[in-house]
């Protein structure tokens, strides 16, 4: 075995005193030494250092649940943008220190794709800060309360990519929408960014309570963005009961009762309510 390998490793383990000395040490003892059982021994401490590290990458990444990229079913619903995924996956955004926002329905995998980016980048030694808007807000609001604020920001700019989920579910008070806005303009130098929201961009404005931050806050948001269009059938609901079509024109009029159609008017939502209960 090569010394220079067992130095290598050595240095490795932060054991600076131990590879400077190894030479010196060996040639003390005059005859050549095997050192294939010591460089398997430090391998094996190196390796579990390594999965400690990970281990403790997503503990403190707090996510909700652990989902895998691998893990998703494309097959559920072709309208994904798989190759926007694929090309997310190498992570290289983090270095550039971008944005993805993950746009679309409730229940197409926005959420869990962003979960298996985070996971792979916590396994790739990247540190990673996971939370839902609801949760930020209840971080911020409890920092707030006990003076920590500066404590707060410093472990969520300390990570090298943030997930935020569900933006635009609940509002923000005055208060804490400044700190989200300063959190937001300070990102650009520290970290990468993926957001996920099923609300329309246009009611985005409304998370906040002031407009001229709302649209500050948003500009930041979509400067040199990556946007992925969430599209088709709930992933979420696939393997749950299929509820029966209850559209109007699959439902045969009652004898007797001309259709919405011949009557010259259009059925409301009380029309449908009321075939719904018929047809129930």
């Amino acid at each position: 075995m090569n010394i220079e390998t067992v130095k290598t490793q050595l240095k490795s383990l932060h054991l600076s005193a131990a590879a400077r000395e190894v030479e010196e040490v060996l040639a003390s003892h005059g005859a050549a030494v095997d050192l294939g059982w010591v460089a398997e021994l430090l391998e094996r401490e190196l390796d579990a250092r390594r999965e400690r590290a990970v281990t403790r990458r997503i503990e403190n990444a707090e996510f909700p649940e652990i989902k895998t990229i691998e893990g998703f079913d494309w097959g559920f619903n072709r309208k994904l943008d798989r190759a926007a995924i694929d090309e997310l996956s190498d992570l290289e955004l983090i270095k550039r220190r971008g944005i993805a926002l993950f746009l679309g329905q409730t229940g197409t995998g926005k959420t869990h794709l962003a979960l298996g980016l985070g996971l792979k980048a916590a396994k790739e030694g990247l540190r990673v800060y996971c939370t839902s808007v609801k949760k930020l807000i209840a971080e911020i609001e409890f920092a707030r309360a006990r003076n920590t604020l500066v404590s707060l920001f410093r472990r969520i700019l300390s990570a090298q990519l943030w997930i935020i989920d569900d933006w635009g579910v609940v509002s923000m008070s005055r208060e804490v929408s400044e700190e989200v806005f300063d959190l937001l303009d300070r990102r650009k130098l520290n970290s990468a960014m993926i957001l996920t929201s099923n609300r329309d961009i246009e009611e985005w404005g409304e998370v906040f309570a002031d407009p001229v931050l709302a649209s500050a806050a948003i500009d930041r948001m979509f400067e040199a963005a990556k946007i992925v269009i969430f599209q088709g059938k709930s992933y979420r609901l696939k393997d749950r009961i299929v509820l029966p079509d209850l559209r109007l024109d699959n439902i045969p009029p009652k004898r007797g009762v001309p259709e919405a159609g011949e009557r010259g008017e259009c059925a409301n939502e009380k029309d449908v309510r009321k075939l719904q209960r018929r047809k129930g």
